[in-house]
C-alpha cells in the first residue's frame, strides 16, 4: 500500500468514526428532522386536477392524509394526519386567545370548509386536489411546485412560487439582518 493510499484510508476511517460518534443530542436532532419534508418538485396537474405526490414524500405522508389551505390561503397544504391535527389544534388555541374572536372564528370556518381529510394516493401516486380548493387557490394554474415545508407539503402555482423565491433571493441580505436584529 502506498503512502497516498494509506493517507486516504486514514481519512476515510476518520470520516467513518466521525459519523458513528453520534451524541444523544445528535441522535435527537436526527430523529427530529428525519421526518421533515424538504425539497421542491415541479409537476403539472392533469386534466382531472390530479397531481403526483413525489415518491420521496409519499411514505412520510402516510396512507391517509389531509389536504387544506395553507395558513395564508395562497397555497395548498398536504399534511400527514398527525401533523394536521396538531396544526388544527394550534389554530383553535390561537383563535380562543384572539383579541378578535369573530375574525378568528371566520378564519377557522373557511379553513374547515376547504379542508379535506381522508385523502389517499391512487396506484400511480396521484391525488385529486378537491375542485373547490383548487379553484380558490390555484385558479387555472396547472403547473405547480410541491415543496417541503417541515411537517407538511406546500403546493403552489409555479409562477407564484418562482416569483416569491426570486423576491426572497433578491432581498436575502435584508431578511438576514432583520432576523438577527
Amino acid at each position: 500500500m502506498s503512502d497516498q493510499e494509506r493517507d486516504m484510508a486514514a481519512v476515510q476511517t476518520d470520516a467513518a468514526a466521525a459519523i458513528t460518534d453520534v451524541t444523544e443530542e445528535d441522535q435527537r436532532l436526527l430523529e427530529k428532522y428525519s421526518r421533515s419534508f424538504t425539497g421542491t418538485y415541479a409537476h403539472t396537474l392533469d386534466s382531472k386536477g390530479r397531481m403526483v405526490i413525489p415518491l420521496a414524500f409519499r411514505d412520510m405522508l402516510g396512507k391517509v392524509f389531509t389536504i387544506t389551505p395553507g395558513f395564508d390561503f395562497k397555497s395548498i397544504a398536504v399534511y400527514p394526519e398527525i401533523a394536521y391535527v396538531r396544526m388544527r389544534e394550534q389554530q383553535a388555541q390561537m383563535a380562543a386567545q384572539s383579541k378578535h374572536p369573530e375574525i378568528a372564528q371566520k378564519f377557522l370556518q373557511f379553513l374547515d370548509a376547504l379542508t379535506f381529510r381522508g385523502q389517499e394516493c391512487d396506484g400511480q401516486g396521484r391525488v385529486l386536489l378537491p375542485v373547490k380548493l383548487r379553484q380558490k387557490i390555484l385558479a387555472d394554474d396547472k403547473d405547480v411546485d410541491i415543496m417541503g415545508a417541515c411537517d407538511h407539503l406546500c403546493v403552489a402555482a409555479r409562477v407564484k412560487s418562482d416569483a416569491e423565491l426570486d423576491d426572497f433571493m433578491a432581498n436575502i441580505g435584508a431578511y438576514l439582518r432583520e432576523m438577527n436584529s
